[in-house]
């Protein structure tokens, strides 16, 4: 089933573009999606609320404040000197050998300083040390995504695709940057699993916090790529990929307006019916 203006998508195609992924996404209909999930294996996901008041885990909470501050402020500092950060960190860990967000960011460090294979066992470390701290589940499953590994995503989280899952059912309150990272990596595998509705549920609860959110846009693009890479395979079903480059760079050479019109008048006389009945 389409939920994406088909027709719209073909116009983004030919343009030759990066495609706007917000605007094709703001004209999906859901209802429909809604509706799809609904009679879906799972059904609907039960409510649940988004908060931005601060949160700490148990263990953090528990480091001295001097040592708190000083965490945070080698946070913020991450990115730009990874390395320089790292001895910092790796330091803390070994006073603080129970606190997972250490280990989270160490295993940042790591990536940001393109030390991939101590990226990678250093998530294994976190995950096996700590098995319910979510933020070490969704950085392997962003470890599998970078890698094109989405079917190695269901394991991570026990197949269990809602965050209340991977809580205790008291739980009903859940912090903005945990839901923010869990939907941004289950939705894109549910693009990559070509499961549209529930990517696009995911992205709809992304773009219910910040529309503008990175986390937010990439999804949208990855949502929309696939689509558009799911459409060309069709199109090459009944056009060699010569004649579609041809086609695409003489309409791009036409007046716009007038190749909107032609595109219009055979949408509704059937004529282009085939693209998305294949």
């Amino acid at each position: 089933m389409e939920y994406i203006n088909q027709f719209k998508l073909i116009q983004e195609i030919v343009k030759g573009q990066k495609p706007d992924s917000r605007k094709l996404l703001a004209e999906i209909d859901r209802e429909r999606v809604m509706s799809t999930i609904q009679r879906s294996k799972g059904g609907l996901p039960a409510p649940f609320i988004c908060s931005n008041e601060p949160k700490e885990e148990e263990n953090f909470a528990q480091i001295p404040g001097a040592d708190k501050r000083k965490l945070l402020k080698i946070c913020k500092k991450i990115r730009e000197s990874p390395e320089k950060q790292l001895a910092k960190l790796l330091e803390l860990k070994k006073r603080y050998p129970n606190v997972p967000a250490i280990y989270n960011y160490i295993g940042i460090a790591y990536a940001c300083s393109n030390q991939s294979e101590k990226y990678y066992n250093t998530i294994i470390e976190t995950i096996k040390k700590f098995p319910h701290y979510l933020f070490g589940k969704t950085a392997l499953a962003e470890y599998y995504l970078k890698n094109n590994e989405h079917k190695k995503i269901p394991k991570i989280f026990d197949n269990k695709f809602e965050i209340y899952m991977h809580f205790p059912l008291s739980v009903k309150i859940f912090h903005t940057s945990e839901v923010r990272a869990f939907y941004s990596f289950i939705g894109t595998y549910y693009a990559r699993a070509n499961k549209q509705a529930r990517a696009l549920l995911c992205y709809s609860i992304l773009e219910g916090i910040d529309p503008n959110h990175l986390a937010t846009r990439q999804l949208g693009d990855e949502i929309i790529q696939h689509e558009i890479e799911k459409f060309r395979r069709k199109v090459l079903k009944v056009l060699p990929e010569e004649e579609f480059i041809k086609l695409r760079k003489r309409i791009s050479e036409k007046d716009w307006q007038k190749w909107e019109k032609e595109i219009t008048k055979d949408s509704n006389t059937g004529k282009l019916d085939f693209l998305i009945k294949m």
